[in-house]
């Protein structure tokens, strides 16, 4: 009898201590991702330089969500919003060693993802929806809800015309509430030109949307 229960302890103490083993490696893969949350971008950056490629990881945590929101305002469409987001992160660590710190690892990267979906827009030329879906604002009256829901897809509509530069530039400073000086410094352009686009954008948009309305 008591080698009975001998045999059947040994499973149950192996198993115990596979548990044991696992639950080890979990907690310091949890300690280590809570060492990266602990450092800005830039000590980020430079630990991926030095041959670490799991505190990239941490930086796409951190920038994903607002890399996706850009494609798709430029795009507007969730599954080549997603494409180029993912694309962005996979150009910025190819090409991390490049990266001088000279501008914040944010506009680096938005950097990044503006000329993706430019340079994509330039080969596709998409011609669906421009917007599906849009938010009532809030409306209870169908009536208001609907001219709402209108309204928005001529603005995104008339948006998506815009010539890549304009369209970018507006995106940036009007829809992502950039500066002036944040947008120069993602698109690599002058102020002054910045501010000219900006202009023609609005100017654009309007004359579109009288001959609309």
């Amino acid at each position: 009898m008591a080698r009975t229960k001998t045999k059947r302890a040994q499973p149950a103490k192996k198993a115990a201590s596979q548990k044991k083993e696992r639950l080890k490696g979990v907690n310091s893969f949890a300690e280590e991702l809570s060492k990266y949350r602990k450092l800005d971008d830039s000590e980020l950056v430079q630990l991926v330089k030095s041959g670490e490629p799991e505190p990239f990881d941490e930086l796409v945590r951190r920038h994903s969500v607002k890399i996706h929101d850009l494609c798709y305002k430029i795009l507007r469409n969730y599954d080549d919003a997603s494409d180029m987001a993912q694309e962005t992160f996979i150009k910025a660590y190819r090409k991390i060693n490049k990266f001088d710190g000279r501008s914040q690892f944010s506009t680096w990267l938005y950097r990044i993802a503006v000329n993706n979906c430019l340079n994509y827009i330039k080969k596709q030329r998409p011609t669906e929806e421009i917007y599906d879906e849009m938010m009532s604002g809030g409306k209870d009256d169908p009536v208001e809800r609907y001219r709402s829901k209108k309204l928005r897809e001529m603005i995104y509509e008339a948006v998506a015309k815009l010539p890549t530069v304009q369209r970018a530039v507006f995106t940036l400073r009007t829809l992502e509430d950039m500066s002036y000086q944040e947008v120069s410094d993602i698109l690599k352009k002058p102020i002054s030109t910045i501010k000219v686009n900006h202009h023609l954008a609005v100017k654009n948009l309007r004359n579109y949307m009288k001959a609309k309305i």
